[in-house]
This record gives structure tokens, C-alpha cells and sequence, in this order.
């Protein structure tokens, strides 16, 4: 059934549209400034950790936006605060359930991602290598460390509060549960997809179907825990999982 308030507590929430709207204010405000900020970092810091401090600003505003709205909403409610940030699970749901889930979702993933390539090479289109893979290529060993960090820790936290916790909360107001989480799992596969240059559509698949199928499992374990922590706990191993297989890929060479 369609839902016209809010997923887990039954009525529309202030904490949620609020959240929403100053993540894309804060998001807005970033890319307006991006050069500006770029610019003044640069003179300050190298290449590298101008980049880190940049992917660090925009996860951290999405964690203050959300703060700051739990904070100044809903004071009347009374709802404990860790419930707001998504930290608090329904007492049905158990972790230990959480590894065969992880399993699943790292193979059925990582095994779509490497048909999709074996499929359009067969064909002969060129996959490129993803952005991130040409990134870590460039870095040196601390370097690679330090964006490594961000991507297992920082990344995982921040996207789940921004597309799981938030934004599918405000778009359950609007649509079925199955729509909701079509939509939300397409948004975040789409947010991974570095836009510019010359645009080829090999490019586009290969990671945007892999990752909305990571990102259905995400929201089925949200779903099923009213929290954000087994998602978060499955989008680190993932993130884990991706950045050991780049350390074999960029210093071994394997896969190569």
C-alpha cells in the first residue's frame, strides 16, 4: 500500500523533509562554490589531499544536515535521537542474519558487473576502466590509504543517511514500497557515475546495474531493520571488498 506519511512512525515527518531539504540546499551550495573552494584548497594542499577534502566536505554536510535536523525538529515528539539518525533497530531483526545477506549481495553483484564486461567486449565495445580504478592508479601508497579510508568509512555512512535513511524516507510519501526503493536504488547507482566528457553508453552500464542491484539489497535490509546500521555494515564490506580488489588490480595486476 502507498503510504502518505512517514515509513516507521505512521505520520509525516518534519525530521525527514527537513533533512531532505537542506542536504540538496548544502549539495547546492557546494557545487555553486566547487571551483572557489577547489581554488583555495589547491593553493594550500597537493592534488591529492585537495581531493580527499573535498569528498570529506561533501559527506560531511550531508551528517551535519541530518544532525542539525534531528536536532531542531519534532522536540514535542519525543523521539529519542538515535531513532531519528536511523541507529536504533526493531527489536525483530538480528545482525547474525546479516553475513549470508552480505555474501549474496557481494556475489550477485560483482558477478553482474563482470558479465555485463565479458558480454560487451564479446561484442566488441570498449569498456572503459571506472574513474575511480584510473584515480588509485595515481596514487602513491599513503595516498591510497587515505582515500581508502574515506571510501570504506566516510562513504558508507553518508550515502546511507542521505539515500536510505532520508531521501527513500520522503519518496515512501509519495510512491509504493517497490517503487520507492526502483527509484532511490537508481538515484544512488546514477550518483556513482562520473558525467563528462565524451559520454559512452558502455560506460553507463556497467556500473549503473551492478550497483542498483547493491542498492536493492541495501534497501531490503533497511526496510527490514527500520535502521540504517546492517546497510551501512553491507555498503563498508562492499566498499572493503572493491578497494582490496583495486590494491590487486593496481599493484599486482591481476585482473589486468
Amino acid at each position: 500500500m502507498r503510504l502518505n506519511y512517514d515509513t516507521f512512525t505512521g505520520r509525516r515527518s518534519a525530521f525527514v523533509c527537513t533533512a531532505f531539504v537542506l542536504i540538496l540546499l548544502t549539495w547546492a551550495a557546494y557545487a555553486v562554490f566547487l571551483q572557489r573552494i577547489m581554488g583555495f584548497l589547491s593553493k594550500n594542499m597537493g592534488a591529492n589531499a585537495c581531493r580527499a577534502a573535498m569528498m570529506l566536505i561533501q559527506y560531511g554536510l550531508v551528517v551535519v544536515s541530518v544532525l542539525v535536523a534531528a536536532l531542531v525538529t519534532e522536540r514535542k515528539q519525543n523521539h529519542p535521537l538515535l531513532e531519528k539518525l536511523g541507529l536504533s533497530m526493531a527489536p525483530e531483526y538480528s545482525l547474525r542474519f546479516l553475513f549470508p545477506v552480505f555474501v549474496l549481495a557481494v556475489a550477485v553483484t560483482l558477478g553482474a558487473q563482470a558479465g555485463l564486461s565479458y558480454l560487451l567486449k564479446a561484442f566488441g565495445h570498449e569498456v572503459k576502466e571506472q574513474a575511480v580504478v584510473e584515480q588509485f592508479r595515481s596514487l602513491k601508497p599513503l595516498a591510497f590509504f587515505g582515500f581508502a579510508l574515506i571510501t570504506v568509512v566516510a562513504a558508507p555512512i553518508a550515502e546511507e543517511l542521505a539515500f536510505r535513511h532520508i531521501f527513500y524516507r520522503f519518496v515512501r510519501v509519495f510512491l509504493y514500497r517497490k517503487e520507492a526503493a526502483v527509484v532511490v536504488s537508481l538515484v544512488f547507482a546514477l550518483f556513482h557515475v562520473p558525467f563528462g566528457g565524451a559520454f559512452r553508453w558502455e560506460s553507463l552500464v556497467v556500473p549503473v546495474i551492478p550497483l542498483f542491484i547493491l542498492a536493492l539489497f541495501f534497501q531490503q535490509q533497511y526496510e527490514k531493520s527500520k535502521s540504517i546500521i546492517p546497510s551501512m555494515l553491507l555498503h563498508m564490506g562492499f566498499n572493503l571488498i572493491t578497494v582490496f580488489l583495486l590494491v590487486l588490480q593496481v599493484y599486482y595486476g591481476v585482473g589486468e
